[in-house]
């Protein structure tokens, strides 16, 4: 069933707006994409509604999925029954997800023509957005405080490091997208160009990030950039490389506490401040996860963790730094392993969903590969289990991954009833 002509280019004018401001959603900290998934979800249950009108199992491929993540949700309010935290945070991320079920089909149901006009738009909002960043990073947080100007009373030195997080969070998120933009560029420039572009965006990121003081996205992409060039070679071998990784990282986490636990001070000395106190983190996690290994301390509970230790340079810092900076450890100090698993299982099942917008593809297997290797990597390192932005950003990653093109037989990979 498809879509009135008039309804379809305003849906797709709507999404190239969106889209657009990509730069934008990096340059101030990458928070702006849990919205964008809303924003576009909604619409997309615009194009979503008829279809299932037309055919009442055209969601049929995804109801395992949503089951599991149901049951994740449910578990994460009932946990807050005896922590200190209520169960907003689990309200939004549900909230988040169910009208998040209208992204795909809004990228989907786009035609060939839109969405190479979509790919275009994104590629040069992503070089324009890695250069943004750089020539900020380079200016000092010039930009960044021209826009906004530290006002009477305010710390410079304060000012500039909460630009270079924010800075920081957006070369994470361009790092997460390195693979879908590399495939989007290989498929639709020409050859030459497709290399000068991809090499012009990795270099201009990864200069960024030093001049950022920052190499989480490097290290992003040196887990995502090999699965990615594996896509090409054997993408059901990259593929399924990269969600058992994924799984594992959550399902087995507590291996990266029971690692850190055997670093000596020795060693700890030699590394950077920031892996130091990872390492001393992720041992805490872990310790405090022990305590209540199966049921957790509760949704949220990380936050109210402040036992702490001196650092070399002689300061009192908590162990938890905001949360545990491990996606796994923070399920499972916070849910337990009935919480855990059920994240990982939904984690599993939804790369499996969203491989059906890569089926038959090579480059879009590529680029969900990559994606997925560097969302573990991300998520092993840096990031929060709740924080609304990543997972906004992953799902726009995953569905953006619909405007690759694939000239062989399996081109329409829509979500078919009948798979």
């Amino acid at each position: 069933m498809t879509l009135p002509g008039w309804l379809d280019r305003t849906l797709s004018a709507w999404l190239a707006f969106w889209l657009s401001l990509a730069v934008v959603y990096n340059h101030a900290g990458a928070l702006a994409w849990a919205g964008l998934v809303v924003i576009l979800g909604a619409t997309g249950l615009v194009a979503l509604i008829p279809r299932v009108v037309a055919d009442r199992r055209y969601l049929a491929p995804a109801l395992p999925f949503l089951g599991v993540l149901a049951a994740l949700f449910i578990w994460m309010m009932v946990t807050t029954a005896w922590g200190e935290h209520g169960p907003d945070t689990a309200w939004r991320l549900a909230t988040q997800a169910l009208i998040g079920i209208g992204v795909p089909i809004l990228l989907v149901s786009r035609s060939e023509r839109l969405k190479r006009n979509l790919s275009h738009i994104l590629m040069a909002t992503a070089l324009a957005g890695v250069a943004v960043i750089l020539a900020d990073a380079a200016s000092g947080y010039g930009l960044s405080l021209t826009l906004d100007p530290v006002g009477a009373g305010e710390d410079l030195n304060y000012r500039q490091g909460e630009a270079e997080m924010h800075l920081g969070r957006g070369q994470v998120a361009w790092a997460l997208m390195t693979p879908l933009l590399l495939a989007l560029m290989a498929k639709r420039l020409p050859k030459g160009a497709a290399w000068a572009a991809g090499l012009a965006f990795v270099g201009l990121l990864v200069a960024g990030c030093v001049l950022n003081r920052l190499y989480t996205p490097v290290i992003i992409l040196l887990g995502a950039l090999p699965l990615f060039a594996l896509g090409w070679a054997a993408p059901k071998l990259a593929f399924r490389l990269s969600g058992a990784t994924a799984v594992l990282s959550i399902a087995l986490a507590p291996i990266v506490g029971l690692v850190s636990r055997q670093a000596s001070e020795g060693f700890m000395a030699r590394l950077p401040m920031s892996w130091d106190h990872r390492l001393r983190m992720w041992d805490y996690t872990l310790a405090r996860s022990m305590e209540r290994p199966l049921l957790g301390h509760g949704l949220d509970a990380s936050r109210n963790m402040q036992d702490g230790f001196t650092t070399r340079i002689g300061v009192d810092i908590p162990y938890i730094s905001l949360h545990p900076h491990n996606v796994g450890l923070q399920a499972w100090l916070e849910l337990g392993a009935i919480g855990a698993l059920l994240m990982a299982a939904a984690v599993g099942l939804g790369i499996q969903l969203a491989s059906r917008l890569a089926d038959g593809s090579r480059a879009r297997l590529a680029a969900l590969s990559g994606l997925v290797m560097g969302m573990s990597v991300g998520g092993a390192v840096t990031v929060g289990a709740w924080q609304y932005w990543w997972w906004g950003l992953i799902v726009m990653a995953a569905m953006l991954i619909a405007l690759i093109p694939d000239h062989g037989p399996n081109d329409v990979l829509e979500l078919k009833a009948e798979a």
